[in-house]
């Protein structure tokens, strides 16, 4: 059995669009189990009701020469999708980090908007959202 980390710089889960997230994936392996190496991906995906989307955005290899050991990595996050979460579906960014050939992966989810707060649909479903002179906003 693996064990795997994922860690971001400065332990940060909430990024905003364009940033740079950039971290480390550590491991304690059995080499003769894992040795074709292992991979660390970002991407998004939808949890709720209907049908799972997932969109991979990027991926790097990982080379996993050793039983233990760490590897930094750097991605430049996109303008959007932003990180969302509604009444029947949310919209979840991740970095995950996997040894090829093997069920062992670690995932670390974190928040990808212009305030670093995930957008709350569901706060606004009733209607309560704010008016601006004449112009109603919602039901």
């Amino acid at each position: 059995m693996a064990e795997l980390e994922i860690k971001t710089e400065l332990d940060n889960l909430a990024y905003t669009p364009g940033e740079t997230l950039r971290g480390e994936v550590a491991w304690k392996v059995d080499l003769m189990k894992n040795s074709n190496g292992g991979e660390v991906r970002l991407f998004y995906y939808t949890s709720g009701k209907g049908d799972r989307d997932v969109e991979m955005i990027e991926t790097h290899s990982v080379d996993i020469i050793s039983e233990s050991g760490s590897r930094k990595f750097e991605f430049h996050l996109p303008q959007e999708p932003y990180s969302f979460s509604g009444k029947l579906v949310s919209l979840i960014w991740a970095v995950e980090f996997q040894v090829l050939e093997s069920d062992e992966t670690e995932r670390l989810e974190f928040v990808l908007s212009p305030n670093g707060v995930e957008i709350d649909l569901y706060a606004n479903s009733e209607g309560n959202l704010p008016s601006y002179s004449n112009l109603k906003i919602g039901r």
